[in-house]
């Protein structure tokens, strides 16, 4: 059997089914022997974008998303899709080719030092051989998936890919393993932890990424429940808790001052699965920190640490609720975190009195109207940029998985691959993209891939004509603008180009009119939203 072919079956025993990529040459051989396990190849037109199919699609199923690019600009392109799958903790494995020593040392050409390249941006950076690959693929594999998942990168010279390896005395099944949870806390810690909780009048829980990918939702759910706290989220974890339940106060980092006032008033926070990567702003505690995760308990954004519970977050949630039988929450504090998320929504998020519709649309309205609209178990994907840190409290969703940005990396286009990886990864889902005009112009060309693989999903397209997350600071501290404005483009022509069905929204009554005519196509659609792209600075939590 060949280098390939094993590294096809491995994964296929696994449950990929599909893989992501833009080829080269050189790739040809592990692409056709995926395609011989009858394993798809999803042609993208940048490689980040397929990295970005590829971390949506893996999250959502649980199984590492596959991509395959060349060597040398293969990779290099790939840089951002690589480092946020890594950083935001989604599982990806990354095939390129690499140069064989012996090619090398006659033609250098797309020389790049891969191997120490990845290393930089990778949990695993290492080149395949048919020396190594049985070991190699599974620890990848393993190492992908958690306790804390994220991108391995695997380079493999096309010599290296047809070499005959030894497989006789092996059966694939034989060779896979799994990743063992850790059901074990030290006795004293966990103590410790329940007589601070069990003692606790103002507890708060905020649940980071860990807690998403840890499918927690449910444990987190009943836990919070238990002890009666409210509970607040970082950007990438928004879902998973209900947004609509009693204790959800929203989303801490943008628009979230209330979130702050109830942080320092709490007498203990619990941070469960907490990632310094997803927090928009650190806090330094004045009273006991509980931090609850399966990897890292020390994390450096919220210090100080008190007490650390390092174990499968669900097991651990489980055991401490088990042993809290009566809540000492103080009755007000409920009432507080009600007041807290619906402050945030009428107050925070509200539509200024100096707004005119006339102007375009209020980008957090935007949000609130398609909500409405929508069924309640569709997923959206936000890019970077302003709408993104609207997103994180306008869009209330009561499903995990069903909320995706990048916010490890935040790179710009990030928006559609996602979109397109979620929509394969969950077809029966309705799927929406949202997308500003900047990072719109960067990937424009994916709509070509969108429209070959036929996703019937929406873009919206939110045009304020320019980068204005980084706009709204240049002018409050007056500065010129020309490096974040750009000329209006007329996007409905570009969409139309690549045959994909297009509306326009400058006011609330269009906007509905297109969200309900998008849903009813069932093929690829795209709402070009134009925004009063001053609303943002007229927020009492201004991007």
């Amino acid at each position: 059997m060949q280098t390939c072919q094993y590294i096809a079956k491995y994964l296929k025993k696994r449950g990929v089914k599909q893989v992501f990529g833009t080829p080269g040459s050189d790739t040809i051989n592990l692409i056709n022997a995926f395609s011989n396990e009858g394993i798809n190849y999803v042609l993208t037109h940048h490689e980040n974008t397929a990295a970005y199919m590829a971390s949506t699609y893996g999250e959502l199923t649980g199984i590492p998303g596959v991509v395959i690019v060349t060597k040398g600009p293969g990779v290099t392109n790939l840089a951002s899709g690589i480092a946020s799958a890594f950083l935001d903790r989604r599982p990806i494995i990354v095939f390129s080719a690499i140069l064989d020593p012996d090619l090398l040392a006659r033609n250098p050409h797309q020389e790049v030092a891969l191997v120490e390249f990845g290393g930089l941006i990778a949990k695993l950076s290492e080149e395949v051989t048919s020396e190594n690959v049985v070991e190699l693929i599974d620890r990848a594999y393993n190492q992908a998936i958690g306790p804390r998942p994220g991108a391995v990168y695997l380079p493999i010279s096309p010599v290296q890919s047809i070499k005959e390896i030894d497989t006789e005395k092996w059966g694939i099944d034989t060779l896979i393993t799994e990743n063992e949870r850790n059901k074990s806390i030290p006795g004293n810690k966990l103590d410790d932890a329940i007589d601070l909780i069990k003692n606790s009048k103002r507890p708060i829980v905020v649940a980071g990424v860990g807690a998403v990918s840890s499918r927690a939702s449910s444990e987190l759910l009943s836990f919070i429940h238990k002890i009666q706290s409210p509970i607040c989220v970082t950007l990438q974890a928004v879902g998973v808790v209900p947004c609509d339940d009693e204790l959800y106060i929203g989303m801490y980092g943008w628009f979230g001052t209330p979130i702050d006032d109830m942080l320092k008033r709490s007498d203990i926070i619990i941070t469960v699965g907490l990632d310094g990567w997803d927090i928009i702003r650190p806090f330094k505690s004045q009273v006991p920190i509980i931090s609850i995760d399966s990897f890292d308990v020390n994390d450096r954004t919220f210090q100080p640490v008190a007490i650390g519970l390092e174990a499968d977050i669900s097991y651990a949630l489980e055991v401490i609720g088990k042993k809290i039988e009566v809540s000492s929450t103080d009755h007000n504090w409920l009432i507080e975190a009600k007041g807290c998320f619906e402050k945030i929504q009428n107050y925070e998020l509200g539509i200024s009195e100096e707004y005119d519709q006339a102007n375009g649309i209020a980008p957090q309205a935007v949000y609130k109207e398609i909500r409405k609209i929508v069924p309640k178990n569709t997923i959206i994907t936000a890019d970077a940029g302003a709408h993104k840190s609207l997103a994180s409290q306008a869009w209330l969703t009561n499903l995990p998985l069903t909320y995706f940005v990048s916010n490890g990396l935040s790179p710009m286009g990030f928006s559609l691959g996602a979109a397109m990886g979620a929509k394969l990864a969950s077809p029966q889902s309705p799927v929406i993209s949202f997308v500003g005009d900047g990072g719109f112009l960067m990937y424009a060309g994916e709509l070509a891939t969108w429209k070959r693989l036929d996703l019937s999903m929406i873009q919206i397209i939110m045009v304020d004509n320019g980068l204005t997350q980084v706009k709204s600071k240049q002018l409050k501290r007056g500065y010129n603008t020309e490096s974040t404005s750009f000329d209006q483009v007329d996007y409905k022509k570009i969409v139309q180009s690549f045959g994909i069905e297009v509306f326009e929204a400058s006011n609330i009554k269009q906007l509905k009119e297109s969200i309900n005519s998008a849903l009813q196509l069932n093929r690829p659609a795209s709402i070009i939203i134009n925004l009063d792209g001053s609303e943002y600075l007229r927020m009492p939590s201004a991007v």
